[in-house]
């Protein structure tokens, strides 16, 4: 349970970086891209001391080197996500809304690979996607100017609740639920295709240094423009955060390892989104609506019946 708990405390981590660098006006692409070369420089660390050692090679191919590249692409591009998601519609959302993508790899499996889901698992896809909408649902600011002599209260309508919907932060999130589903459903593709022949945890460490390599090279095309290299901060705000994205993916592997998958992964994603969801509140004093409040429950649920 202790590798369950740090693999919990280390997610957690990543949202309260973002959210606590995003206040700061860090330069998300330098933030990321030094995440991931420390996340590199951990997995390597732990490899060359005899730690982590993997079980199998990595039998490289032109498909297995494009599969890898494309994980670094997503990785890269749903940190960056759930990083704007984090500033623009807060912690408790936007690590829900990411949790909750889950779903995208179980619709996949279903309509490519043929795995039926149980009559459990079908429920548990549709309070996913129920409980992505109503996560989604942040409510604009009130307009000053338009409140004033509103008139009579209006019901709680359907065209009520959409008129009060902040769309640009819905779509963030939308994005950010997509990417995060297509992660997921890239390491099924590697299970599928590749899992049988080789090492997981070095198929990661290519994805991760694909991903540093491409944010490597957006932050050297700037500095070759004249901005600025990254701040020192910067820097040491991106080590922390590799060592805690690594240490999520390390400390999972490890509680797989020893408790049984089907109590381990929905445990680790609902932790993950209640406790995000309580620092956000209580922490940043975020506000979930009751619909929000709602979509947490549905997710929750959706977690659990997703693994039976």
């Amino acid at each position: 349970m202790l590798n369950l708990a740090l693999a919990v405390a280390c997610s957690v981590a990543i949202g309260v970086i973002f959210k606590y660098t995003g206040g700061k006006k860090v330069d998300r692409t330098a933030l990321l891209t030094v995440n991931y070369a420390a996340a590199v420089g951990v997995a390597g660390l732990l490899i060359w001391g005899g730690e982590r050692s993997p079980e199998t090679g990595l039998a490289l191919s032109v498909e297995l080197i494009a599969l890898g590249t494309g994980v670094g692409v997503l990785l890269i591009a749903g940190f960056f996500l759930l990083s704007y998601a984090t500033e623009v519609a807060g912690m408790s959302l936007a690590i829900g809304v990411m949790r909750v993508s889950v779903v995208i790899p179980f619709i996949a499996s279903w309509w490519v690979w043929q795995e039926v889901p149980s009559v459990a698992q079908g429920v548990g896809m549709v309070l996913a996607g129920v409980g992505f909408f109503l996560l989604a649902h942040k409510k604009r600011a009130p307009d000053p100017v338009a409140g004033v002599g509103a008139g009579a209260v209006q019901g709680p309508s359907v065209n009520t609740m959409l008129q009060g919907v902040d769309w640009y932060a819905f779509g963030v999130l939308a994005l950010t639920f997509v990417v995060g589903g297509s992660v997921d459903l890239s390491m099924k593709t590697f299970e599928e295709h590749f899992g049988a022949t080789n090492s997981q945890v070095l198929f990661l460490l290519l994805a991760f240094g694909a991903a540093f390599l491409i944010g490597a090279t957006i932050v050297g095309a700037r500095i070759a423009q004249g901005k600025r290299w990254p701040s020192s901060q910067t820097i040491g705000w991106g080590v922390v955060l590799g060592v805690a994205n690594y240490g999520s993916l390390e400390f999972l592997l490890r509680a797989v390892a020893e408790l049984p998958g089907p109590f381990v992964f929905p445990a680790n994603n609902i932790a993950i989104m209640v406790l995000s969801a309580g620092i956000g509140v209580f922490g940043w004093k975020e506000r979930l609506t009751i619909v929000n409040k709602i979509g947490i429950g549905c997710a929750v649920l959706a977690l659990i019946l997703l693994r039976m």
